[in-house]
């Protein structure tokens, strides 16, 4: 193997010095208006000569002046297209696509459908059927006089349910 000489290893490090101290050297360039053209420095700037106030001042009256940037005027209003907005709703924003929004689909109406009547009726119906058997015996027992006053009372309290629930097939 043979042994590394010490300049291989030294002279990439001293390149990167060179190019450092040469970095720092140079002359410090400012753009100070973007995105225009600037003209190259001055030769009192290139051959590191001093200028007096005078000269400077002097310069910058000679530079034309940038027109101010007229404000940009706000664009005509956009007519409101029937099919996507209407005056009185906010815009709507869409989504995901530059193209515009499909026209909205005309679909039927649903029909309407007729409101469920009500089982208030069969329900009263089918109670005053289970009632009914028990009131017509208790009123054959009474009109018999084989009641009792506890058995009369239950009479009458049925019979108020009775009425509660409407008429029956035969009227009472």
């Amino acid at each position: 193997m043979t042994p590394i000489r010490p300049t291989a290893v030294f002279l990439p490090v001293a390149v990167a010095l060179a190019a450092l101290a040469l970095g720092a050297c140079a002359p410090d360039v400012h753009d100070e208006m973007p995105g225009r053209a600037q003209a190259a420095p001055a030769v009192s700037a290139q051959s590191g000569g001093l200028k007096t106030l005078r000269q400077i001042q002097a310069e910058e009256n000679a530079r034309p002046t940038p027109a101010p940037r007229p404000e940009p005027t706000p664009a005509p209003p956009q007519k409101l297209s029937d099919a996507s907005q209407t005056p009185n709703q906010p815009p709507v924003r869409r989504r995901g696509s530059s193209s515009p929004p499909p026209p909205p689909i005309d679909q039927p109406a649903t029909p309407a459908l007729p409101e469920p009547g009500s089982t208030q009726g069969l329900t009263d119906r089918a109670k005053r059927d289970l009632m009914s058997p028990e009131v017509d015996r208790l009123r054959t027992e009474d009109a018999m006089g084989r009641l009792d006053p506890l058995q009369q009372r239950d009479l009458l309290r049925k019979q108020q349910d009775l009425r509660q629930y409407g008429p029956g097939p035969l009227g009472y």
